[in-house]
């Protein structure tokens, strides 16, 4: 049975005041947990991770919907939150050299896998969540912030491709960032991944030519973005050596995978028309409390596309939109099973193609041969 926002719990009890503003500390608060996992060593950093990824998802299924927009009376608290990011991803990717500096190469590998585990996770949760909100933010204080936070999973070229590609072009057949319907995750991985680097470079290309300048040069911002993952790998090497930076090598390759495990998400299965407005109908929203909080609020994902210089604390809900069944790790770890996945997706897909595909979004679909939902004789589609 297809969810809806009206089938799940919804609780407004927090939806202003204190608790409202600090719930979301909770994804520094991680940070700071998987620090003190790192100094501890042994198996506490498996212990944080579990606690993170399976009691969170428990969690997060029953916390039940978060449907308030928050408004601006915690304005600082919530960017000072969000720039408080910064310096603890640093102390974490220090940490992590740290303790590779500490540890025998042969020793403790399933620990080690631990360490490297709950620091890549963070990268993702925290970098790269935060390092997108900040993306999309005027100034060189957040665009440097931005920079910084994503070169924590080698992927600073995201402040060009997020907004010059994806924020245009979400749901058409050669966005990067769109999974098709019945792509597997790991061919989307490799097309994800491929493809917004080389559109990233061939959008700031044409931004050059345009300028007259030459694209190799130190005008290019692709290449700019290049510095901060740089620097980063530069520094833990200083501190830990070549251990050190297999390890931080190893968990920005993790973190990146995670980041893209909720991209695959995000959009799966829904068409655009070419030249289409993007319009809320073309995104998964999840309204569960955790998500929202530990993804500042990007689950209220249609929103965002409408917005998308809206900070997260504007973000709002809408009504007669897509909406996943479950929390963002709940479904990202369903994505890891293709056929689960598809098994849960498909009465979605169904319930998207009959209430809210346009009839040229459907023909697209049919000319790809996909599964394609028929629309009951005389029914309009919500194209909102």
């Amino acid at each position: 049975m297809v969810s809806s926002t009206n089938e799940v719990k919804r609780r407004r009890t927090w939806g202003s005041g204190i608790l409202a503003a600090g719930q979301y500390a909770s994804a520094n608060i991680l940070l700071l947990l998987g620090a003190v996992s790192l100094l501890v060593g042994g198996w506490m950093p498996f212990v944080v991770i579990l606690l993170i990824m399976v009691f969170g998802s428990f969690a997060d299924e029953l916390s039940g919907e978060d449907l308030d927009r928050l408004g601006d009376g915690a304005r600082t608290f919530y960017n000072a939150n969000l720039y408080l990011a910064l310096p603890l991803m640093c102390l974490l990717a220090v940490l992590l050299a740290v303790y590779a500096r500490n540890t025998a190469v042969a020793d403790h590998t399933l620990q080690t896998v631990g360490a490297v585990w709950v620091v890549g996770y963070l990268f993702a949760l925290v970098g790269a969540t935060v390092g997108h909100e900040l993306t999309h933010r005027q100034g060189w204080i957040p665009q440097a912030a931005a920079h910084v936070l994503l070169g924590f999973t080698f992927n600073t070229s995201f402040v060009i491709y997020h907004v010059h590609v994806h924020h245009r072009r979400v749901g058409s057949y050669d966005e990067a960032s769109t999974a098709r319907r019945g792509e597997r995750l790991f061919p989307f991985l490799v097309r994800a991944v491929y493809g917004q680097y080389a559109q990233a470079a061939s959008v700031e290309a044409e931004r050059l030519r345009r300028k007259g300048l030459p694209v190799w040069s130190r005008h290019n911002k692709f290449i700019q973005a290049l510095a901060a993952p740089l620097a980063i790998v530069a520094v833990v090497t200083l501190i830990g050596g070549a251990y050190a930076l297999l390890l931080f090598v190893l968990a920005a390759l993790l973190g990146r995978f995670f980041h893209e495990l909720i991209n695959y998400v995000q959009h799966y299965g829904i068409v655009r028309a070419e030249n289409a407005p993007i319009r809320p109908r073309h995104s998964w929203d999840c309204y569960h409390r955790l998500s929202n909080v530990l993804h500042y609020n990007l689950p209220r994902h249609s929103d965002h596309h409408m917005f998308a210089t809206k900070p997260f604390w504007r973000l709002d809900t809408s009504e007669n939109v897509p909406m996943l069944p479950y929390g963002y790790q709940t479904m990202a770890t369903f994505a890891l099973v293709f056929p689960l996945w598809r098994y849960i997706m498909r009465p979605l897909l169904a319930d998207w193609d009959r209430r809210f595909a346009s009839d040229a979004e459907l023909e697209i679909m049919r000319s790809r041969g996909w599964e394609v939902a028929e629309r009951p004789a005389g029914d309009r589609p919500i194209t909102g």
